[in-house]
């Protein structure tokens, strides 16, 4: 029997893959992160409760994209959670996220240039340390808003990241929500780690947040979770609110914004990092119950 204490670590051969189509192919069937071992093979990380048929029908996908892909080369292994931790500080070095905006893992310090400014992130699996492009899509996209005393509700907040640097760019109210108690320990971690006291975190499904509205509503989910949300995020937005998404690929632009669209959000932007995307979605004059004033 598994736990959450556990992840599957799928070591994967490269030879015929295109590399862009295969990330986007394992991140969206679940893989919690991807460690490129070398110029012929990756290691993907899996959650430690899927079976041995969802690793079967995964590997059986990951042929039909790839007829050379050998099966008798693929290595299967159990991990503790901790080990994880420990390949991060491997390879887990201080970045620039945005202009003047660094992301460091504690033990890391670094000495910042006059004006830059530093969020430090203690590592966790599939958490978020903004190594990734839908992450870096995301704190781009909030670079370019005003959250300047707006209040806002972080989706799948993973490891607070956006939070932290949302409290950063001047937001008011600051609400986190994650179904995964791990995550919103990690996410309360790390607001000490960056001496922040005023973000507010639950333990909850990102379905049904509607009891409360906010000004800018942030979801860096998969793309099955932001279809389903599609009719919610009316109700988590004010009139006039902003809607921040990604984890999304580029291919899949046409499906959500025909969605959204329909649901009466309006698409205000999209950027692409790689293969993949963020939209900002505004609610023009809503009241969030499905009416336009």
């Amino acid at each position: 029997m598994t736990t959450a204490k556990e992840y599957i670590e799928v070591t994967i051969p490269l030879a015929g893959f295109d590399t862009d189509v295969l990330s986007g192919k394992v991140h969206m069937a679940g893989c919690l992160g991807i460690l490129e071992v070398d110029d012929h093979n990756w290691t993907i990380y899996l959650p430690g409760e899927w079976q041995e048929a969802q690793i079967g029908t995964l590997l059986t996908d990951l042929r039909l994209l790839n007829a050379d892909f050998d099966y008798e080369k693929v290595q299967v292994a159990r991990e503790p959670f901790q080990d994880w931790n420990t390949e991060w500080r491997k390879h887990f070095e201080p970045f620039e996220v945005v202009p003047g905006l660094w992301i460091r893992p504690p033990w890391k310090a670094m000495a910042l240039d006059e004006g830059g400014a530093e969020i430090v992130i203690e590592p966790q699996m599939a958490f978020g340390t903004g190594h990734h492009e839908t992450t870096r899509l995301m704190m781009q996209g909030m670079h370019e808003l005003d959250l300047h005393g707006k209040s806002l509700l972080d989706l799948g907040t993973g490891s607070g990241i956006l939070a932290i640097y949302a409290q950063m760019l001047g937001a008011g109210k600051i609400v986190g929500v994650d179904h995964d108690p791990d995550a919103i320990d990690n996410a309360k971690h790390n607001l000490t780690l960056n001496d922040v006291t005023s973000i507010e975190y639950a333990i909850a499904d990102v379905k049904g947040q509607s009891i409360e509205r906010f000004d800018v509503v942030l979801a860096n989910i998969n793309l099955r979770v932001l279809l389903d949300l599609v009719t919610d995020f009316r109700k988590m937005l004010m009139p006039n609110g902003r809607l921040l998404i990604s984890g999304i690929l580029e291919t899949d632009i046409p499906r959500i914004r025909a969605a959204f669209e329909a649901a009466g959000l309006q698409l205000e932007r999209q950027d692409i990092l790689g293969e993949w995307a963020s939209m900002l979605w505004t609610l023009n004059g809503g009241n969030g119950q499905g009416e336009t004033s």
